[in-house]
């Protein structure tokens, strides 16, 4: 056997560590590319399940701003506007009330009302709820509804209003057979005008500057005080008059109309577009086909004419908390 060259062999061991070298740099290079590529594919996996998650979110949150209708409305009011809504030992009732009822078969939800918003000043005395007060507890989620007369041209923090359920025009009041019985009668010196709200005390202010205003808790006490002859007139809410006359003294008259309307909505938190929409079309569906109109006319009935009463004889005055 021929022995090779010392150089030869030094020369064959050289070129194979070479070529050794370059595979092992080649299966590298190639293992770097393929764990490369593998990682781009993952992240890009990531990224993709990452978007796909967002948009599930962002769909879930969307599908439950659409599905906020709960299955039962919690009302939140004061329970003190009789006749609008008003709470006694037993039952709590009233034209809102009713109402709120009505949307709510119309809308397919059950409606609880809760108990009488109160309001508590800085030293937590506790007295008769505010409309902000209403609006508080919706905006908190602690209900899903306001109806508590509440304006809607009085804009409320953290709610949005329905389509107005009732614009309530402002009439001057007097009694009968007191010899007031048109409107100059008024104007003269030593007459006293009963009101509930700072509208109605600014329009008698510039219409009967000579008059006394008299300012009471709501329009009740307003007309309480004509009746018992305490004022002489009163400007209080056109549908408060006619649940007055109709169940408690038919000898109060509307002389006239005042140029100052009240707009009542109901309130629900601000961005619950789902529930506003529900509300606004149980609303628009009520008055179209007549059950708002035989709401109203249970609770009001018809205006009468100035000099006249609804009903002839007092004993068919029915109690206040019927209608």
């Amino acid at each position: 056997m021929t022995e090779m060259p010392l150089a030869a062999r030094d020369r064959r061991a050289t070129a194979a560590s070479a070529l050794r070298a370059l595979l092992g740099a080649l299966l590298a290079l190639a293992a770097a590319v393929a764990f490369a590529a593998a990682a781009s594919v993952l992240t890009g996996c990531a990224s993709d399940a990452g978007e796909e998650s967002a948009a599930v979110e962002a769909a879930a949150q969307d599908d439950g701003a659409a599905a906020a209708v709960p299955e039962v409305l919690v009302v939140a009011s004061t329970l003190s506007h009789d006749p609008y809504e008003q709470e006694t030992s037993t039952s709590q009732n009233g034209f809102t009330i009713d109402l709120v009822k009505l949307l709510g078969e119309k809308a397919g939800v059950a409606v609880e009302f809760g108990s009488a918003v109160n309001h508590k000043d800085e030293k937590q005395n506790i007295t008769e709820g505010e409309p902000a007060d209403v609006a508080a507890k919706v905006a908190a989620g602690e209900a899903d509804l306001g109806a508590s007369t509440l304006k809607v041209d009085e804009p409320l923090e953290g709610v949005a209003f329905t389509e107005a359920y009732l614009a309530a025009d402002l009439v001057l009041v007097t009694k009968m057979d007191t010899g007031h019985d048109e409107v100059a009668s008024l104007e003269g010196d030593g007459v006293r005008i009963a009101v509930s709200g700072d509208d109605a005390a600014a329009w008698v202010a510039e219409n009967f500057p000579a008059a006394e205003v008299v300012m009471c808790a709501n329009d009740i006490d307003a007309l309480i005080e004509v009746n018992s002859e305490l004022s002489q007139g009163a400007v209080v809410d056109e549908p408060v008059h006619r649940r007055y006359i109709k169940v408690k003294e038919p000898h109060l008259q509307a002389l006239e109309t005042v140029p100052v309307t009240r707009t009542y909505g109901f309130a629900v938190a601000s961005g619950n577009t789902a529930l506003l929409e529900a509300l606004n079309a149980a609303l628009a569906e009520a008055r179209s086909d007549g059950s708002y109109d035989e709401l109203y006319e249970k609770w009001f009935g018809d205006a009468p004419e100035a000099g006249t009463a609804t009903r002839a004889k007092p004993e068919s005055v029915q109690d206040s908390t019927g209608a």
